[in-house]
């Protein structure tokens, strides 16, 4: 489908089976009329697969649907981008099987991005949901539910440095930026830190005042396995996105911002006892002349591999 201001959504799942029926009714009873979705089950071992199947049948009408079941299990990034060559509409979203978006979601980002024909992609605030049942904004907002605090937009590379500012599941991609950036890197264990970096660096984003989302933490998701004792697949890759930023720096600013995600993300890999990722933060943080204080004891809590990860566990 090519018509005007389209929009897709890739939703993919993996052993969601508790939520992949509310998500996909999320995308389909949508107030924008323009959207297609794309359902692919990443080869599930629970019964994700036939609840998708279920679902789709009893679809008589409406938003045009297609459904891609796999074998076996595809690296998220390798099969996201796979689905995007196919993708030929306006937009697109990158919708996993365990979040829901809120019924005026699309329209509403369509709406924003629509005013800067040359942004990359509009994120808007989300609601997260705990496994415990607590539920909180992404962005602090008073009791009438008006932001806290101003959210930034246009420029945004530095910010995105520094900190962890946008919830993922709330952004809609312009399709065309997306692919002009290669889309995701496949040599990564997940997405939304980097590419949101590698397109803030060409193009300018835009945020939608609205809450789109509902994510989901549990013990399942991916940012739950984040800073996972000794052997953190994602800490691995945040480690690969930091030197692409080092190379994509151009400013004394920048490298400061970079500075302080390395102390972050340092902190979080001693912690955890992942030593050898480790050692190349601190490889990293020594190319760029980062030599607070800080860090001098991180160094040293590297160099004796003092393993607090027990007492990480339990206060995280």
């Amino acid at each position: 489908m090519n018509s005007s201001h389209t929009v897709t959504v890739l939703c993919i799942a993996y052993n969601h089976s508790k939520w992949i029926v509310h998500s996909l009714q999320s995308v389909r009873v949508q107030d924008y009329l323009h959207v297609n979705l794309v359902v692919v089950d990443n080869g599930s071992s629970d019964n994700t697969v036939e609840l998708i199947k279920k679902w789709t049948e009893s679809q008589k009408s409406g938003i045009p649907i297609k459904t891609v079941f796999k074998i076996e299990q595809i690296p998220y990034c390798s099969l996201f981008n796979e689905l995007l060559e196919e993708v030929d509409t306006d937009f697109v979203i990158d919708l996993s099987g365990d979040d829901y978006l809120l019924q005026s979601h699309i329209s509403k980002s369509v709406r924003r991005i629509n005013t800067y024909p040359d942004a990359s992609f509009v994120f808007s605030d989300a609601k997260i949901v705990h496994l415990d049942g607590k539920v909180h904004g992404f962005y602090e907002r008073n009791e009438v539910g008006v932001l806290m605090h101003k959210v930034i937009e246009g420029d945004l590379y530095e910010k995105l440095i520094s900190r962890c500012y946008i919830c993922s599941p709330s952004v809609m991609f312009r399709t065309c930026s997306l692919k002009a950036i290669g889309g995701y890197d496949e040599s990564l264990t997940y997405e939304d830190f980097d590419v949101q970096l590698r397109l803030a660096r060409k193009f300018k984003v835009l945020f939608s005042d609205h809450i789109g989302v509902s994510k989901h933490l549990h013990s399942n998701s991916l940012s739950a396995s984040q800073y996972r004792r000794y052997q953190s697949n994602m800490l691995a890759s945040t480690l690969k996105v930091c030197w692409k930023i080092k190379e994509m720096n151009i400013s004394h600013s920048e490298n400061e911002a970079l500075k302080e995600r390395i102390g972050f993300e340092l902190k979080h890999a001693l912690w955890s006892a992942n030593f050898d990722i480790s050692d190349g933060f601190i490889r990293l943080g020594n190319s760029i002349g980062l030599a607070n204080f800080k860090f001098r004891i991180y160094k040293l809590w590297a160099k004796f591999r003092l393993d607090l990860s027990w007492l990480y566990a339990k206060i995280t």
